[in-house]
């Protein structure tokens, strides 16, 4: 008789959280729903996927509302990949208010140095320090600094999502491949496997002199 009170006890409460966290627009964490994939071709003998919670910048970084009200601001796979691979060297500073277009990560792609813009408004609540000088294997796993937002301080027609994000990131591969090839004095140090459906190598870079690095951010990474 105790042990079916309590049971009746414990699914009242449930039902009653799950309607509290219903009329909040939530989900109670045992019955989320997971959210759809989207697949992007095959790249560098990778296929990737983006989670359809997240929203992308033109400026390859994204931005994802987290549990907590926080936003979690993270670099896209092209931005981690786009030159050879990035090492984020520098966040914007704990308690900072960024606005949008302001620089929320400085790293670099072999020597180069490289600036990642904020895609929104907020103020830097926390930053990620495991990501310092480490590959970011899991681009959609990985936030590297969260926000807290201002009122009103994202406007989505700004930003893609789902079947366009994929759409978008399948162009920007290309739009790089055909940046390359203007810029890199030998395209061949690009590597072999880039106009195969690959990304082109950490040789890239190197052959990049300092007016093509700049063209890439202003041409990539901007807002």
């Amino acid at each position: 008789m105790v042990a079916l009170f309590v049971m009746t006890a414990f699914l009242l409460i449930l039902i009653i959280d799950m309607i509290v966290l219903r009329m909040e627009g939530k989900y109670h964490p045992a019955f989320e729903p997971t959210s759809p994939q989207y697949e992007l071709p095959i790249l560098n003998g990778k296929n990737y996927s983006i989670p359809s919670d997240i929203y992308f910048s033109k400026g390859h970084t994204w931005y994802r509302n987290n549990k907590n009200g926080l936003i979690d601001i993270g670099i896209d796979e092209f931005g981690a990949t786009a030159l050879g691979k990035l090492s984020v060297i520098k966040f914007a500073e704990m308690g900072k208010e960024l606005k949008r277009g302001d620089v929320v990560f400085e790293g670099t792609y072999g020597n180069n140095p490289i600036k990642f813009l904020s895609p929104i408004n907020g103020t830097v609540n926390s930053v990620n320090t495991n990501i310092i000088n480490n590959e970011i294997a899991a681009p959609y796993k990985t936030w590297g600094v969260q926000l807290s937002p201002n009122e009103n301080s994202i406007n989505h027609e700004l930003f893609f999502s789902g079947e366009k994000a994929a759409s978008w990131l399948s162009q920007e591969f290309n739009r790089l491949k055909n940046f390359i090839e203007q810029n890199t004095p030998n395209v061949a140090v690009a590597g072999e496997t880039m106009y195969d459906g690959g990304l082109p190598n950490n040789n890239s870079i190197t052959s990049m002199d300092d007016k093509a690095v700049n063209n890439f951010e202003k041409e990539f990474l901007s807002l």
